[in-house]
């Protein structure tokens, strides 16, 4: 069989196009992990809740504040962000977030997404802004609705929330 370039291109061009939706363009799971990060900063929840697989799994696995230890590895994905992204909206007067797609791997319906975080955060009521640098990996599943995060897990320091 003889493949010329004009049908290699062809074939490039319909693997990589992304597929329309109602709401536009298919995201990738690179750029579905991008959506989800910066949709923290913006306090959007429903925007974070969107990218999310329903029966997602959050792994934490050091304490990610000062006096807080988790009493399990995993906790319940969606619940978890309903919790966690109004807390970050409502108690930071600046909350910047950076990401950095370190590695994507995408075999069939499943995919991997390593990427770096950089923070910047000052809370309410203080004047001393914190940076912090992490890692998280995300598993993600294609559903009909797209890309989803079906799972998060991060190396992310402890750090101290409060406004004392």
């Amino acid at each position: 069989m003889t493949v010329t370039y004009g049908f290699l291109v062809s074939l490039l061009l319909v693997l990589t196009t992304p597929v329309a939706h109602a709401e536009g363009p298919a995201l990738d799971p690179a750029a579905t992990v991008i959506a989800f990060n910066a949709a923290i900063p913006e306090g959007d929840l429903d925007a974070i809740l969107a990218l999310l697989a329903d029966g997602g799994v959050q792994f934490t696995i050091k304490s990610p504040h000062e006096g807080f230890v988790p009493e399990k590895l995993t906790t319940s994905l969606v619940p978890y962000w309903q919790m966690i992204a109004p807390v970050i909206a409502t108690s930071t007067a600046l909350y910047e977030r950076d990401v950095e797609i370190v590695e994507a791997r995408q075999m069939g319906n499943i995919a991997t997404v390593w990427a770096g975080i950089e923070t910047r955060s000052q809370m309410k009521g203080k004047e001393e802004i914190k940076s912090a640098s992490y890692n998280h990996v995300y598993l993600l599943i294609q559903t009909p609705d797209g890309w989803k995060i079906a799972s998060i897990a991060d190396n992310q320091a402890v750090d101290v929330l409060s406004n004392n």
